[in-house]
């Protein structure tokens, strides 16, 4: 009897230390609160100083149709607004996405650190190089759509009318729009490398079926450019597609090295024991 009390009590010593260690339903949802608000926070302060230069930003977002033009005074004259309250929906557009965009990094760290206490120690290792590349990554998709990919496609599309003898105006709204979602949509979607990196080092995805599907991913990626450049002319979707194919590569290339050093860790722990 006094064999089953100790028992009994020892698994609640156990229990009681093992509700010390971690955190109640309450106390993580109060967490997923303040990560939400310190998220908010960020962006709107990203949007409050997005607001307060932008007409500097307005200006720099120009730069597509400028190098597509030529000049500022052609791209100034056939960038037009015909609509009265088209100006509120170029404004409240560069606000809120410029906020976005500002905001990025502390909320993808504000993230990383509410999810890093349930992570396993494998998981929790590459939680911070992975929120440092993924910022990395949509940086550089948005500066490739944005230096390359639209002043190619815009510049193909007013030789194009030129040649026919068509006066091409642009509406504001909708340039503006076009600028900010093809980039923030190219951003996003180079993020894939790194997911299959992730993948990779998790043992989801060997290397090897990567290696095999690269037919498939590549006619996938000609479709998909097709969907995500704006004109989809002869110029941006194969150098669209072709980038991103690259990206893949890099993928695997990583993936293997990956691969490499997660059998040498586990032969040299096999080798200690």
């Amino acid at each position: 009897m006094t064999q089953y009390l100790d028992d009994d009590n020892h698994e609640e010593e156990e229990a009681d230390a093992f509700e010390g260690e971690g955190m109640s339903f309450l106390e993580h949802l109060e967490d997923f609160r303040w990560t939400v608000a310190r998220s908010l926070l960020a962006f709107v302060l990203g949007v409050v100083l997005a607001t307060l230069f932008i007409g500097d930003i307005a200006e720099i977002l120009k730069f597509p149709i400028v190098r597509a033009y030529g000049s500022v005074e052609l791209a100034n004259a056939n960038l037009i607004t015909y609509r009265p309250m088209g100006v509120i929906s170029v404004f409240i557009q560069i606000a809120l996405l410029s906020g976005l965009t500002l905001s990025m990094p502390f909320v993808l760290y504000f993230l990383a650190a509410f999810v890093a206490p349930g992570l396993t120690d494998q998981e929790r290792t590459v939680l911070r190089p992975a929120c440092f590349a993924a910022f990395l990554l949509f940086i550089s998709g948005v500066a490739f759509a944005f230096y390359l990919i639209l002043p190619l496609t815009l510049a193909f599309s007013v030789r194009l009318n030129l040649y026919f003898g068509f006066d091409l105006l642009w509406a504001a709204s909708e340039y503006y729009s076009m600028v900010v979602w093809f980039s923030l949509a190219t951003g996003a979607f180079f993020q894939f490398p790194l997911i299959i990196v992730i993948l990779v080092y998790l043992g989801v995805i060997p290397v090897e079926k990567l290696k095999s599907a690269r037919r498939v991913v590549f006619v996938a990626l000609m479709v998909f450019s097709a969907f995500l450049t704006p004109g989809g002319d002869f110029v941006s979707l194969p150098l669209t597609t072709g980038f991103m194919y690259g990206l893949y590569e890099m993928a695997i290339w990583v993936g293997a090295r990956v691969e490499k050093k997660k059998r040498e860790n586990a032969l040299a722990e096999l080798d200690d024991v």
